[in-house]
């Protein structure tokens, strides 16, 4: 094989990765350089190059560690949620969430509640139209901005690390917080479940966060667009059990919901 020929096996690769690594950060919005490198079996240098190069095409915007699609930078603390394609079904899910909450508030079932980050547990606290009368914990600031700005409302912020597109904390100080704390329930989002019923997540820190997590909570309710059931993700973080509830929209597989049931899951469908 002549070198020109290896060069342009060499360029035809590198194209194709950049195509894959777009691809994904459409898909995800955001991505760690260790999960693209992971995920496209090349080094971290790698992925760091491509990024660069990416990010100078107007494709992708990189922060320290990882990368998000440039249709969809962060914008600071917010009351708003971000838009994205499936932002119908997520606002029905946000809407049940909150309504479930509402009646877990008038049952007094539960003391206290943590709400973690993501795009549709957004939608839920924008939903909240209520004042919660219970101490809630959150790992996002743009969550806790929002809640604050009712004056009855008893809100801490977990410490750590920022991430800065979807304004939430993690890492050890995160952790450590947890340690010290005991939730009644908690709402939360998911990258993916899997058909056996295990949550996934896309970075491995923020996994980690989540399993502590996990291990304070009394009660979980997961809220997940149909798209993301049966389906995997880069990290696995536990297996759902009768302590979880699920909220979905209405396009499920009956199926695939028997099957959570099965495993002690309540099931809560948008209406």
């Amino acid at each position: 094989m002549s070198r020109s020929q290896k060069d342009s096996g060499k360029k035809s690769m590198k194209n194709e990765r950049l195509e894959q690594i777009r691809q994904i950060l459409s898909q995800q919005k955001e991505a760690s350089v260790t999960g693209l490198a992971a995920m496209l079996n090349v080094s971290d240098m790698t992925i760091r190059r491509d990024l660069i190069e990416l990010e100078q095409k107007g494709i992708v915007t990189r922060y320290h560690g990882g990368a998000f699609i440039a249709a969809a930078p962060p914008r600071g603390l917010r009351p708003e949620a971000p838009q994205s394609p499936d932002s119908g079904e997520k606002a029905a899910i946000g809407r049940a969430a909150s309504r479930y909450l509402k009646e877990l508030l008038s049952g007094r079932e539960i003391s206290s509640v943590i709400l973690m980050s993501g795009s549709t547990m957004f939608e839920m606290v924008r939903s909240i139209d209520y004042t919660i009368p219970v101490p809630t914990v959150t790992d996002n600031l743009n969550i806790a901005y929002t809640l604050s700005q009712d004056a009855d409302n008893s809100v801490m912020i977990l410490g750590g690390k920022v991430s800065p597109t979807h304004m939430s904390v993690d890492g050890f100080l995160a952790e450590q917080m947890l340690d010290h704390l005991s939730a009644d329930c908690t709402f939360m989002g998911t990258s993916a479940v899997d058909e056996a019923g295990c949550l996934y997540c896309y970075d491995d820190k923020y996994a980690s966060l989540l399993k502590k997590l996990l291990a304070v909570s009394h009660r979980l309710v997961v809220l997940a667009e149909h798209s993301k059931l049966g389906t995997t993700s880069l990290v696995k973080v536990s297996r759902m059990d009768e302590r979880f509830s699920l909220i979905t929209g209405e396009g499920a597989p009956e199926a695939l919901l028997k099957r959570y049931e099965d495993l002690g899951v309540k099931i809560i469908r948008t209406c």
